[in-house]
């Protein structure tokens, strides 16, 4: 797992191949249509814009993937996630859920953190996360990138 400023996000671009595309696309688009996928390259690489009301500590759900790294950039309102490594969660809400690339769990995080507007959190497979906590709305969005 990765937090910090978008100012540094080009800090992080070895970490994949198709991290320079997301640095791209957060240059190019508005991410204002939520809840449609923005395809950048196929499935490889798609943003998801989302506007929604925070949820509480208590209702938000650790989750995981298998196919996808997720790179959560909050737009606006303040963002608290909750994070876990997967290896230590062990009590799954149900099963892996392979059509939507999601597994669900019982288990608290571990820990959470801030991801203020203008910041962003990298997620991958070996990482738990329960995103969307705070208070009022938050706009973001969320780009998965094929492992």
């Amino acid at each position: 797992m990765v937090t910090a400023s978008l100012n540094d996000f080009h800090l992080y671009l070895g970490l994949h191949p198709l991290f320079e595309r997301v640095e791209k696309a957060l240059k190019t688009y508005t991410f204002d249509k939520t809840g449609e996928r923005i395809y950048i390259d196929g499935e490889k690489l798609f943003a998801i814009p989302a506007f929604d009301n925070a949820r509480t500590k208590e209702n938000a759900l650790l989750e995981a993937h298998n196919r996808y790294i997720d790179i959560q950039v909050c737009l606006e309102g303040n963002e608290i996630m909750g994070w876990s490594n997967r290896a230590d969660c062990k009590s799954p809400k149900g099963l892996f859920d392979t059509k939507k690339d999601i597994i669900f769990y019982n288990d608290k995080p571990l820990s959470y953190f801030n991801v203020p507007a203008g910041h962003f959190a990298i997620f991958f497979p070996n990482d738990c996360h329960a995103p969307l906590i705070g208070e009022g709305m938050i706009r973001k969005v969320v780009f998965k990138i094929e492992v």
